[in-house]
């Protein structure tokens, strides 16, 4: 066997390793975000509201601070699951965002702040890890009766190991959600169900009622491992020379 021959069988052994370890599976399935049901069976759509959409203008004003506080209660059982918040240890940036709406409302613990984009669709949000991270949970928070036109309706998930290899989640579509809603990797990586990758962006193609801006008032990203949060913190001292070291401006945050 030559030098060449056995260096190959070598790399064929490595390679594949390699590329597994940060594998998305695209879901081909469109997914339909309805609370009222039609995806009552998919493993990976979760709903901690379940709360009915109102088409009474009168009612929706009358019920405004009920669904903030619904916001606040749904939060706290995210952060009860024992899953590891990753949300503050990534880098963050949007495409766009309205001035005193940055995504850094979008990650805080206030349902009276929201992310608000400021451009042409579709608007696009970029998460960065410093390291590999596992996923296990993403968590949005959409509602209709606060955000009407500024709702996403048509939205894709993309992850991977940078943003030029990121790939193409799943599609999905919010039809009547008003509260958070978990998104779970079931069958990503059928040894563990993980979404494991450095990087995701989350798209929003079109909004209810044509609107041109979205808002987005909750994300989340939880991992199901504490030893990630020592890993990507040691990470994070590379990341924030990086960070000095850039033209960085409010429509991104670590």
């Amino acid at each position: 066997m030559t030098t060449d021959t056995r260096l190959f069988n070598r790399l064929s052994n490595v390679l594949p390793k390699w590329d597994n370890a940060f594998a998305v599976i695209p879901q081909s399935q469109h997914a339909v975000l309805d609370v009222n049901g039609g995806n009552d069976k998919d493993p990976n759509i979760h709903y901690v509201s379940k709360m009915q959409s109102l088409e009474d203008a009168e009612e929706q004003e009358e019920t405004l601070e009920k669904y903030f506080k619904q916001y606040s209660s749904e939060l706290e059982y995210l952060e009860q699951q024992g899953f590891v918040n990753l949300t503050k240890l990534a880098f963050w940036k949007a495409s766009s965002f309205k001035v005193g709406n940055p995504i850094a409302n979008a990650i805080d613990d206030d349902p009276t702040t929201f992310w608000q984009s400021d451009g042409v669709q579709p608007h696009k949000i970029d998460i960065s890890f410093s390291k590999r991270v596992d996923v296990v949970q993403l968590a949005l928070y959409f509602c209709l009766i606060t955000d009407e036109s500024y709702t996403p309706e048509l939205i894709k998930i993309y992850a991977g190991f940078s943003k030029s290899d990121a790939s193409l989640y799943r599609t999905f579509e919010i039809k009547n959600v008003n509260g958070w809603v978990i998104i779970t990797f079931n069958g990503n990586r059928p040894q563990d169900d993980l979404l494991r990758c450095r990087f995701i962006q989350i798209q929003i193609l079109s909004n209810h009622e044509n609107g041109k801006d979205s808002h987005l008032r909750g994300i989340r990203i939880f991992g199901n491992s504490a030893t990630q949060k020592k890993t990507i913190n040691a990470g994070n001292q590379a990341l924030e020379m990086l960070i000095q070291s850039s033209a960085i401006t409010n429509e991104s945050i670590r």
